[in-house]
């Protein structure tokens, strides 16, 4: 049985029908990228009338089709009772909609209504009565400015980006009745400290992701730190916190629970907030402290022999110490030398994923001290790097056994006695990202593309916002690139 079906645009109408007639899918995935050439009719009755006898489909997602109707959805959802995920995303669906979902689609558990602007609460509300979309779990409404009431028991994830408009008071109706274990939102959305407490008395609460929120302070970080379940928090940009709200935190019920931990842009956090992060968060895995500025060589010495194994200090001002770790993200580190790539790599060398990019006062002997010390290596990114010559990517070569993702994009003095070291390890390297290396030939790049997965290539200028003091690089020379790649099939929700 297929699974998945791709609808090419060409001869739409025809090939629907003859594919839902002949293929029983549960999976069908249209948006108006796939239908640009043809604004006026993306569905017609007849490619409904198909659609609707799919009685097996499982997942459908209309995102961005302007044409689609309270009625189209109608005759879809009366001939497809099996809907567990539907995403009606910017779309022009009312409350009429929302209505025969109720009636229809008893099963129905992922529903996405971002950006759809003309239901109201009344809507929303038949989503409880009649019959009811009862096992409802994740209801996406980000951009969805309209008030809304929650009347769904059975709710467990809520997104809310880009939705100023709502009160406090709305909020508050939803945590009332709804069980969040995943809450998202972002930007200027008037969260005050109220309608923070009422949140997060759904104690059940694992996932919360709360970045660029200007009215999130540490007295609402002392709310958030009541959450017994509490797994993964994202509090990036958020520029009201500061030591005393990661304090709140670091006591909070949540120590032994939080996995992964994201105060990137918080500029008011300093070495004595990584101090308490390090000592109390003791099942910490991911951390990301990336610009923030306050931040120094103590933090790194601090989260020594943490349970941390995944960091992020990209725009740091750290320089040249280490920790144990499989995961380092070192992006736009301007400051770290080779001296200080080499101390690090003595500390950590069960590394797997580096990334260096950009991080331009970085040379050969960096990737000699990577490629000796860290021998587990699986993925490294070294865009940006112009510093770096053939003779780095001979150290990898030789060095880095189990190497399958390599990204030496804007190095520009690679030549094509790079490819030659590549070939070497070709495989286990399957994907390699060549743009704007202006010395390695395209016939030298071309012999390597069928050895790999993923390659990508061009020997252009790189682009002015790499930074280069190249004289001749503007805003009109932007690298034309070749990309090519295996399609494989990936279905994301």
């Amino acid at each position: 049985m297929f699974t998945y079906v791709f609808l090419p645009l060409y001869n739409f109408e025809t090939r629907l029908g003859v594919y839902l007639f002949v293929i029983p899918c549960i999976t069908l995935y249209m948006t108006s990228s796939y239908f640009s050439t043809n604004k006026n009719k993306f569905f017609s009755a007849f490619s409904l009338h198909f659609l609707g006898e799919c009685r097996n489909l499982q997942e459908l997602n209309v995102s961005e089709c302007f044409n689609v109707t309270d009625i189209m959805v109608q005759r879809i959802v009366e001939g497809c009772p099996s809907l567990l995920y539907l995403n009606l995303s910017c779309t022009l669906i009312t409350n009429k909609t929302l209505r025969e979902l109720s009636r229809n689609c008893l099963n129905l558990q992922y529903l996405s209504l971002a950006y759809c602007y003309r239901f109201t609460d009344k809507g929303f509300l038949y989503l409880t009565t009649d019959k009811g979309c009862h096992s409802l779990v994740h209801l996406n409404l980000s951009g969805c400015t309209q008030a809304l009431l929650a009347r769904c028991h059975c709710l467990s994830a809520m997104s809310l980006l880009e939705a100023p408009h709502l009160s406090d008071t709305a909020l508050k109706a939803i945590a009332e009745v709804a069980k969040l274990k995943t809450f998202s939102t972002e930007g200027e959305i008037p969260l005050y400290l109220a309608a923070f407490i009422s949140i997060y008395r759904c104690k059940d609460t694992t996932i919360l992701h709360v970045a660029e929120c200007p009215r999130m302070t540490d007295a609402s970080l002392k709310s958030v730190a009541t959450l017994k379940n509490l797994q993964y928090l994202d509090i990036s940009l958020c520029n009201r916190v500061n030591d005393v709200g990661i304090r709140y935190l670091t006591d909070g019920s949540s120590v032994t629970k939080l996995k992964e931990l994201n105060v990137s842009h918080c500029s008011g956090i300093t070495d004595i907030s990584v101090m308490r992060i390090s000592q109390r968060l003791c099942n910490l895995y991911h951390l990301n402290i990336s610009y923030c500025e306050r931040l120094t060589d103590m933090s790194l010495e601090w989260l020594s022999g943490s349970s941390i194994c995944s960091l992020d200090i990209s725009g740091c001002n750290i320089q040249d110490q280490g920790i144990h770790l499989r995961k380092l993200v070192l992006a736009d580190c301007v400051y770290i030398t080779d001296i200080g790539i080499e101390k690090l790599c003595k500390n950590m060398r069960d590394l797997e994923h580096i990334d260096v990019s950009h991080c331009v006062s970085l040379s050969d002997p960096a990737i000699r001290a990577i490629s000796f010390y860290c021998r587990s290596l699986v993925t490294l990114q070294m865009s940006g790097c112009p510093k770096m010559t053939d003779m780095a990517v001979q150290y990898l070569t030789s060095g880095s056994q189990y190497l399958r993702e390599l990204d030496v994009s804007g190095c520009i003095l690679l030549t094509d006695r790079t490819l030659r070291h590549l070939e070497r390890i070709c495989p286990p390297l399957c994907s390699i990202a060549m743009m704007c290396c202006s010395s390695i030939s395209k016939v030298a790049a071309l012999k390597l593309k069928p050895r790999v997965e993923h390659w990508e290539h061009s020997n252009d200028d790189p682009p002015y916002w790499f930074g280069y003091n190249l004289g001749q690089i503007g805003h009109s020379n932007v690298c034309r690139v070749q990309k090519i790649t295996y399609p494989f099939l990936v279905h994301k929700y």
